[in-house]
């Protein structure tokens, strides 16, 4: 039986453990190792804690080659309670003592041949649920789901408040400062003229009956899918060499928010002691996380593309309702481009949801441009330069002060506004991938065995 020692708060670098000692001390004894009369509590109870440390966050190994990776359990105590090797020791020993069944031919599970290593986090039950919940969305109506309901509100209903290891907001601020790009792509010029002859109405979103199924809404729903670079835009949609891309920029009217899927790779929950249940707990949803955003943003393909969709549209769906979070739009990293490709920088992809999607003019039939792709230099030569120029029709005289009052046609919900004096003409001349590769390897050959042929000639009996 181990000698009973007491552990003060000062003795204990770990925040969580440190403040358990305040809360649940007392000064009726010194600190065995400190020896100040100091709130401390005894040593054993915190063999539990560091025994809960061990089995959650540690995979423990026989280190029977002498690899030495990994860390002792000794080591492992002094990193996360932040104490002297003298209190590791004699946690080790109580640990021993306390959690390790000495009739089991493996020496329990503290030992000193043994090395422990920081194990991955699981999403568990809640990967496991997103499983069910997407199943559920092919079988019944996405509007009346209850069961996906309740699975949302437990990730985000506290998004606002969530910071990432960088001690940031998941949510972003877009200004008029942020162009959104949006392109299209052409197969002659033809159909470039009769795009910029309307370019609010055919650049921006299509409305509601034109709308098909994309990766963050459902078909007949309007949403504006773009970008923050030029190249990311164009890269999204993917052109063939030897098409045309217009490039078209867009300003915000007003402040959007916008929740960047991207940054849940990185939320940081809990206190971070490995100490706070709470953190315990929370583990699964930070990874979750990271999950949810690559299930919502990597590309799908073929047959499974809509019901790989379905799941992100209605978080998106969810992510939209105004009442519940304010939010104007997600954003996320584009799949399509690599973070170190220099010609394509920083940029990433912006959807801003329907009540947030609307465009100055994009709804005005009458408004239109004068379009020219050709200037004539000299001699019945022309040069390939587009030009286009609003048409504007002569203010008619009124009696009346009060006519024209209300002949404008913007609309107060519109939250962009195209930059008509902005868009580019590109004409795709190359296309640059990258791959992974790997070889396959031939192996040696396969000999494959000869039947045996049926008899036909008796004359050798």
């Amino acid at each position: 039986m181990l000698e009973e020692k007491f552990i003060c708060h000062h003795c204990v670098n770990d925040n969580y453990v440190s403040k358990h000692i305040r809360s649940n001390g007392d000064v009726t004894q010194s600190c065995s190792y400190c020896h100040r009369r100091r709130k401390n509590i005894p040593l054993e109870d915190i063999f539990k804690m560091m025994n809960e440390v061990f089995n959650y966050y540690y995979d423990v190994y026989e280190d029977i080659y002498g690899t030495g990776r990994g860390e002792s359990a000794q080591e492992v105590i002094c990193e996360e309670l932040g104490v002297d090797y003298e209190v590791a020791e004699d946690i080790y020993s109580g640990l021993c003592e306390e959690f390790n069944d000495y009739y089991d031919y493996h020496a329990g599970v503290y030992n000193e041949d043994f090395l422990y290593r920081s194990k991955d986090y699981s999403s568990g039950e809640l990967d496991d649920t997103w499983g069910t919940v997407t199943k559920s969305l092919l079988k019944e109506t996405r509007y009346f789901n209850r069961e996906v309901k309740e699975f949302l509100d437990s990730l985000f209903y506290d998004i606002d408040q969530l910071k990432t290891r960088n001690r940031d907001s998941p949510i972003k601020i877009l200004s008029e400062e942020n162009y959104l790009y949006r392109a299209r792509v052409f197969e002659d010029l033809e159909e470039v003229k009769l795009a910029l002859a309307q370019p609010e109405k055919n650049f921006g979103p299509p409305p509601s009956l034109l709308a098909r199924s994309g990766r963050m809404n459902a078909q007949g729903i309007s949403v504006f899918y773009g970008a923050t670079s030029v190249e990311v835009a164009i890269a999204e949609v993917r052109p063939p060499v030897g098409s045309i891309v217009i490039t078209a920029p867009f300003v915000p009217l007003r402040k959007l928010k916008v929740l960047d899927i991207s940054s849940l790779d990185s939320l940081s929950f809990g206190s971070g002691s490995k100490f706070d249940p709470l953190t315990r707990q929370t583990s699964e949803r930070a990874v979750f996380f990271r999950t949810l955003s690559r299930k919502l943003t990597l590309p799908a393909f073929g047959k499974r593309l809509d019901s790989d969709y379905l799941i992100t549209q209605v978080v998106a769906d969810y992510l939209g309702d105004r009442k519940k979070f304010n939010l104007d739009g997600v954003s996320f990293k584009s799949t399509q481009v690599y973070a170190d490709d220099e010609d394509v920088g920083t940029g990433y992809n912006v959807v801003l949801f329907n009540m947030s999607s609307g465009v100055r003019y994009s709804s005005d039939s009458s408004r239109s441009f004068n379009v020219e792709l050709y200037e004539y230099v000299d001699d019945d030569r022309y040069a390939f330069s587009p030009d286009i120029q609003l048409i504007v029709e002569e203010p008619k005289k009124s009696r009346s002060r009060y006519m024209g009052l209300f002949s404008s046609t913007n609309d107060t919900s519109d939250t962009l506004s195209m930059k008509t004096d902005g868009m580019v003409y590109h004409k795709i001349t190359g296309v640059k991938f990258k791959t992974d590769k790997t070889a396959i390897n031939q192996g040696s050959n396969i000999v494959k065995s000869t039947p045996h042929e049926p008899f036909d000639d008796m004359s050798d009996f």
